[in-house]
C-alpha cells in the first residue's frame, strides 16, 4: 500500500488531497505524467466521497476492511468470558468464608470506594485498628485463593 497527495482549491481554500492505493497501482501512478496523477487521485477521492455520503449509515464491515479501516471490539472472547466468570466464582467463594463484619468491610472499602478514616470513625475506631481488621479479611482470601 502507498500513498499520493495531490493540492487543489475548495471554496477558494487550498487543500491536500491524500488516498491509498495497492502496490499494482502505484506502480501505475508512478509511471504517469503529474497532470494525470493529479486527475486520477482527485477521482478517486471524488468518488470516495460519494460513496461515504451514500453509505454512512449502511457501511459494511467487509467494505471498511477492503479500504484499510479496522475496529477494535470491546467484546470478550469466549475464553476471555469463561475465565472471568471462574474468577467471579471463586471470589463470590472466597467471599463467603469471611465473617459478616469482615465481608462489609470489605464491601465498603473495595466495592464502595469509602476511605478507611471514615470507616473507622464510624465505627468509633482507630484507623489502625480498622487497618488490621482489613489485613485480616485480605490474608483469608487469599489464603483461600490459592
Amino acid at each position: 500500500m502507498k500513498y499520493f497527495t495531490t493540492k487543489t482549491t475548495k471554496n477558494e481554500k487550498a487543500i491536500t488531497i491524500k488516498i491509498m492505493v495497492d502496490d499494482k497501482t502505484a506502480k501505475v501512478l508512478e509511471s504517469l505524467d503529474e497532470q494525470s496523477r493529479h486527475e486520477y487521485i482527485l477521482l478517486e477521492h471524488e468518488i470516495d466521497l460519494q460513496e461515504r455520503r451514500e453509505t454512512r449509515r449502511h457501511q459494511s464491515l467487509e467494505k471498511s476492511l477492503e479500504k484499510g479501516h479496522d475496529f477494535v471490539s470491546n467484546a470478550l472472547t469466549p475464553d476471555e468470558k469463561y475465565i472471568k466468570e471462574e474468577t467471579c466464582r471463586e471470589l463470590f467463594n472466597a467471599l463467603a468464608t469471611l465473617s459478616e463484619d469482615q465481608k462489609w468491610l470489605i464491601q465498603e472499602v473495595y466495592f464502595k470506594g469509602r476511605r478507611q478514616v471514615d470507616i473507622a470513625k464510624e465505627l468509633g475506631i482507630q484507623k489502625s485498628s480498622l487497618n488490621d481488621r482489613l489485613s485480616r479479611a485480605l490474608k483469608k482470601l487469599k489464603n483461600f485463593l490459592q
